[in-house]
């Protein structure tokens, strides 16, 4: 299956060099080079260090899709049947997760009211009231990935600026890794 890689201007380029144009295009076609899957090691309350192979999805740096603001779209990118349209403000601000979740024990952590994830921002740097902040799942998955053992596999779902402090309940990073590796849900209080 043919891949092509996203441009800090939104462009794509093919395998061969050559700029690549689509008026619609699958978003599992399009490559990320600073998200490329990669693992994290957490170093947990007992010494331990638990290995996590972390996923980005389309979300990190595209947006909704809306017929009047985006009338002059060059490209829809296509999450199943839901358009998307590459977000230059969102792609910028991706290039930092994979050090920001790489310290994933020093950020405030919650999980979300809608029972599936949890989100994580750093709570030193909020400005007006909002935070980068990182919408991800946690799910139990052993494996390697470049010679590195894992544990579990986050799938980082979205990310952008929210309003903090968020809706959801406070939890330790060793909190959810410990129940994503006992297969548990956390209970929303």
């Amino acid at each position: 299956m043919p891949r092509f890689t996203i441009n800090a201007n939104g462009s794509l380029t093919a395998d061969d060099g050559s700029a690549a144009v689509f008026k619609q295009i699958d978003h599992q076609l399009i490559h990320v080079p600073h998200l490329a899957p990669h693992v994290i090691l957490v170093p947990m309350p007992r010494d331990d260090v638990i290995g996590i192979k972390v996923i980005y999805l389309s979300h990190c740096w595209n947006e909704s899709y809306d017929p009047v603001r985006h009338v002059d779209a060059p490209m829809l990118i296509m999450d199943g049947i839901r358009p998307r349209v590459f977000n230059i403000v969102r792609f910028e601000e991706s290039r930092v997760l994979p050090a920001f979740l790489a310290d994933l024990s020093n950020h405030r952590l919650y999980w979300t009211p809608a029972d599936r994830n949890f989100g994580v921002y750093n709570a030193t740097t909020i400005i007006d009231g909002l935070a980068y902040t990182a919408f991800f799942t946690l799910k139990k998955e052993r494996g390697k990935l470049s010679g590195i053992r894992h544990s579990l596999v986050m799938r980082v779902e979205s990310a952008y600026h929210a309003p903090q402090p968020s809706v959801g309940q406070r939890v330790k990073a060793g909190a959810a890794i410990d129940a994503a590796l006992k297969g548990k849900k956390l209970k929303f209080r």
